[in-house]
């Protein structure tokens, strides 16, 4: 998971990057892209988007970053951007646009009734019900997708999914809200059961 809080290394780098130091940049790339990288993949569920996406991350980072306020986050800041592309790419494909949701599947390897992976009959049922997600998170809106994995997967905060998505906290809420009960009108009791 992502480091939530500024370094004082990051404004360093910040500062060495203003300062023409190309080095520094590619040292907060490093910083950062694991985590751009899971944003683009988990939101969009396509391995060939995460090279380019990323890339067009970081360039737009990096003419940004002259007008990057001290007060600001970069961490925040800079998922700010991400989120930005990734809406952008989203929207470019209209429904074509996927969100993985290997965060949504047990990482224990076992359904609800302790089964393991080792049964078909769970691998089989484990498959559907991900292709059933898959499906119904396609038809929530792109903010929303954005606001749900910075929520469930990256474990932010109402407060930073604000920061990064530049609104207020009741709207974070209001779309996570959105976002619940459009799954749960879309998967009916499945999703209740699983909630």
């Amino acid at each position: 998971m992502a480091t939530k809080v500024d370094t004082p290394d990051d404004w360093i780098l910040v500062e060495q990057i203003r300062a023409g130091h190309h080095g520094a940049f590619r040292d907060l790339v490093r910083r950062y892209e694991r985590q751009v990288a899971h944003l683009i993949y988990l939101s969009l569920g396509r391995p060939e988007d995460v090279e380019d996406l990323s890339q067009e991350v970081f360039l737009r980072v990096y003419h940004a970053l002259p007008r990057l306020e001290p007060q600001r986050s970069l961490f925040s800041w800079i998922y700010r951007i991400a989120s930005n592309v990734v809406i952008d790419e989203a929207r470019r494909r209209k429904f074509r646009s996927m969100l993985s949701l290997d965060f949504l599947a047990a990482e224990t390897g076992k359904d609800a009734r302790g089964s393991t992976d080792d049964d078909p009959a769970v691998r089989t049922e484990r498959s559907e019900l991900h292709g059933t997600l898959q499906a119904a998170i396609r038809r929530l809106a792109p903010d929303q997708r954005v606001a749900l994995l910075l929520r469930e997967y990256e474990d932010l905060s109402y407060e930073e999914i604000a920061e990064v998505l530049q609104t207020s906290v009741p709207a974070v809420k209001s779309r996570l809200f959105r976002a619940r009960q459009d799954l749960r009108s879309i998967l009916g009791p499945m999703m209740e059961s699983r909630t």
